[in-house]
């Protein structure tokens, strides 16, 4: 049966605007009346206002045909089994067949922006950064400038990047869509101000400690949001512990200044979540 988490699934991807598709696993093992019950309080969850989506069984191709132009309203239900097969073939069209929510290849012509996610020091090379390029393209070489950061003091290391792989392969060009591993020109000092969360890019942008957030609480167990409320915030490649310095109450929503701990690079509007908890940066 669904649980809490379920709740708050359908309530993830109800605010970022994600379909939701629900797959039914192990059907050749489960009593009847259990899965019945299942079905039931999967699709009374879809049903309710703040979801509101139509559950719609998906039995054949056609079926598959109705839901893909029609994801923002209709939710479907595939039964599946990996011992039998059965509804297998059907998930897998069903997944084939999901349009694109992303068009990076729109993002060719914006200034080249990196979003590391790890790094690596290798014998050899040095420091290297694997990520994806959420915009722009770029050749790489020893005149391959790029601006890493930004590091604690709020700067931007000016580098060159080198090499590139994708896939384990070289190569000397990467562009928007793709995820691949940067070696930049760094010496000891340098590397060790590499971290997670960082980006690169061509020119150097503006860095900043706070942000304003439009945030929405979702439904689920009870969280009190107040004056020094904190919370490990997530946007994009950035994790990293904030707290609310001030609050200012909308229509449906809350206006919040949320200082952090550490320098992030200046972003546009982006999606936010909130991880309620006192933690530390990463």
């Amino acid at each position: 049966p669904p649980t809490h988490m379920t709740q708050h699934h359908l309530n993830l991807c109800c605010s970022f605007g994600i379909p939701v598709i629900v797959v039914f696993t192990k059907i050749d093992g489960c009593p009847p009346h259990a899965f019945k019950t299942s079905k039931k309080e999967v699709s009374k969850l879809l049903r309710a206002p703040d979801v509101g989506k139509k559950p719609y069984a998906v039995n054949n191709e056609k079926d598959i045909e109705t839901c893909i132009g029609n994801l923002h309203v209709l939710a479907p239900l595939i039964e599946t089994s990996c011992v039998t097969g059965e509804g297998i073939e059907l998930l897998q069209k069903m997944l084939y067949a999901l349009p694109k929510r992303r068009r990076h290849e729109k993002k060719v012509n914006r200034p080249f922006e990196f979003l590391v996610e790890d790094i690596f020091n290798v014998p050899g090379v040095g420091g290297v950064v694997s990520g994806f390029v959420n915009a722009g393209e770029l050749t790489v070489g020893a005149n391959s400038h790029v601006f890493v950061g930004p590091t604690d003091d709020g700067t931007f290391m000016k580098t060159a990047a080198k090499s590139a792989h994708i896939a384990r392969i070289s190569t000397s060009y990467v562009t928007s869509g793709q995820s691949a591993c940067l070696a930049f020109s760094l010496n000891k000092e340098m590397r060790k101000k590499l971290r997670r969360g960082m980006v690169v890019m061509k020119e150097p942008p503006t860095s900043t400690k706070e942000f304003d957030a439009e945030i929405c609480v979702l439904k689920g167990e009870g969280t009190t949001i107040r004056k020094s409320y904190q919370a490990y915030v997530h946007i994009l490649n950035v994790r990293q512990s904030a707290y609310a310095r001030n609050i200012e109450l909308l229509n449906n929503s809350s206006d919040i200044s949320f200082p952090t701990g550490r320098n992030s690079s200046e972003e546009k509007k982006e999606g936010v979540v909130l991880r309620p908890g006192s933690t530390t940066p990463s």
